[in-house]
């Protein structure tokens, strides 16, 4: 998903309360006061009073008088337009708090915005990074300790990218290859690597499909990097091929046409843990996320993502979804849908020792000239067993518009002749007792 309108600073604010107290003091005279000896009277002495023993009072604990209020308040310090609407000229931001200067892909020129943040409430855009002599736009940017890292795609998005390495004031200090287009890029924690997500799409006939692969390199010191003579490794997929079967057993996607794993997976976006040894990749279209060995350059294990239940029984159903854009109304309920998650963006967060992968859920579909993984649902056949109500499912205002995988969900019933790698097949002889839709929550 992309965005025009380049981004909006807040300011956070911890709500809180507390008690006000005060000491008091007094002070008290008295006249004087004469003494007169008089005869002591008699003493006499009276009769005990009974003990009687009361109930105790039942002790009541008061409500604190003051709870803090934990609540983080967000709102608008200033803002940025680019003035281009519709054509993703703000995409992905990066701060530089050294210099106060905010670094932009404008996906609509290409080229990377700086913006002048020493003023927050009012942010300027004070130059431009252009990208454009080493072919393609840039896709991603990414600033640590004053070195800010731009992905860069070929002119031709098969052929290998590049990776720009620039000073906060748009000064090129180097350019190192990458992998098959490149997209996300970040800095581990400790500044000595680079690493990018090299995504390998296939062309639009769908007749080049290069290698997804995850580039790095490395600065060999964070604080002091080596930009201009540093270490680039490549960690690809190659290691998985001829497990693709074993693979989709455990509910990895491979799935396009003739595609080996090295080729099928697309690494999408990538996070790092704290200790800057090992790195989390997301594999949008195979709808899992690989781990990589970060000093060796290696892909260790490929991380299954599963399906939710979009059912009354499934386990995170909560209400459902809506399901059709032409019934006139908000229509959220459950449906006999399972939900591919295929996350984009991924965050790692870290507790207590255990590590925690928070995914946001975009979906995306093989959508090209030469191939489509993508129907609706009313253009497909559904099996009778699974749906017995497959005419209403089908219709508008219900499942009908929905968009599905072909690649997924085979029925028995199927003709010999289905073939889901040959798109032409897919509504004459496929027929599905599951439907997987595009992303999840």
């Amino acid at each position: 998903m992309r965005y025009n309108t380049l981004f909006i600073l807040i300011t956070a604010a911890l709500g809180g309360s507390f008690l006000a107290g005060c000491n008091s003091s007094s002070s008290s005279s008295s006249d004087p006061v004469a003494v007169v000896d008089e005869k002591p009277e008699p003493i006499v002495e009276e009769e005990p009073e009974p003990i009687v023993e009361e109930e105790p009072e039942p002790i009541v604990e008061d409500e604190p008088e003051s709870i803090v209020d934990k609540t983080i308040k967000l709102s608008v310090l200033g803002q940025y337009q680019s003035g281009i609407y519709g054509k993703s000229a703000a995409e992905i931001v990066a701060f530089d708090a050294e210099s106060k200067r905010a670094f932009v892909v404008n996906a609509s020129s290409g080229e990377v915005d700086v913006l002048d943040m020493s003023n927050p409430a009012v942010p300027s855009k004070m130059s431009t990074i252009n990208v454009s002599d080493l072919g393609g736009d840039a896709n991603s940017v990414a600033v640590k300790n004053g070195l800010v890292a731009i992905a860069v795609e070929a002119d031709n998005k098969q052929d290998n990218g590049f990776v720009a390495f620039y000073d906060v004031d748009g000064i090129r200090l180097n350019v190192v290859k990458a992998g098959a287009l490149p997209d996300a890029l970040t800095f581990s924690p400790d500044g000595r690597y680079v690493l990018v997500a090299n995504e390998g799409e296939p062309n639009d006939e769908y007749t080049v499909d290069p290698e997804g692969s995850i580039t790095i390199i490395d600065l060999k010191d964070g604080k002091n990097p080596d930009v201009l003579d540093p270490i680039v490794k490549t960690a690809n997929f190659r290691a998985f091929n001829g497990q693709e079967d074993e693979l989709r057993g455990q509910g990895v996607r491979i799935f396009g046409p003739g595609a080996s794993a090295a080729k099928d997976f697309e690494p999408e976006w990538i996070e790092v843990s704290s200790d800057s040894k090992t790195a989390y990749v997301s594999l949008q279209e195979n709808n899992a996320i690989a781990v990589v060995d970060i000093e060796k350059a290696e892909v260790t294990d490929i991380l299954p993502l599963g399906f939710k239940d979009w059912s009354a029984d499934g386990k995170w159903s909560g209400k459902g979804f809506d399901a059709s854009d032409r019934d006139g109304g908000i229509n959220i309920r459950h449906w006999p849908v399972l939900g591919m998650y295929q996350p984009d963006t991924i965050r790692l967060y870290e507790v207590n020792g255990k590590r925690y992968i928070l995914t946001a859920n975009e979906g995306d579909a093989r959508d090209y000239k030469g191939w489509t993984e993508e129907f609706r649902v009313k253009n497909l056949q559904l099996d009778p067993d699974a749906f017995p109500n497959a005419e209403e499912l089908k219709g508008d205002d219900n499942l009908g518009r929905l968009k599905v995988t072909s690649t997924l969900g085979l029925s028995d019933k199927s003709d010999s002749r289905c073939d889901p790698s040959d798109s032409s097949t897919v509504k004459k002889y496929c027929v599905y007792d599951k439907l997987y839709a595009y992303g999840a929550r």
